[in-house]
């Protein structure tokens, strides 16, 4: 059986690069010794950048519930019960 011979990156190489890049960044993150609040805020910066407008109001209005803000057009489910 003969060797493939490839030339340049496939999709999944590219995809490989990007997922490990991505992963150190987070890891660069973590050896900072964040909290878990500054690591939503820092979710929430990044919401910001994306391009893709559906993405970045989805993990926005995820971010202000993680927050207790009010979401337009979101009718909140959770209920506390109390005893009396």
């Amino acid at each position: 059986m003969s060797e493939i011979k490839k030339y340049g990156e496939t999709n999944t190489d590219k995809w490989v690069k990007e997922m490990t890049m991505s992963r150190e960044i987070v890891l660069e993150i973590i050896n900072h010794g964040v909290s878990q609040s500054q690591i939503n805020q820092i979710i929430g910066l990044l919401s910001l950048e994306l391009e893709n407008r559906e993405l970045l109001t989805g993990y926005r209005n995820v971010y202000k519930m993680s927050q207790g803000e009010t979401v337009e057009g979101v009718q909140s489910t959770s209920k506390i019960i109390l005893d009396s």
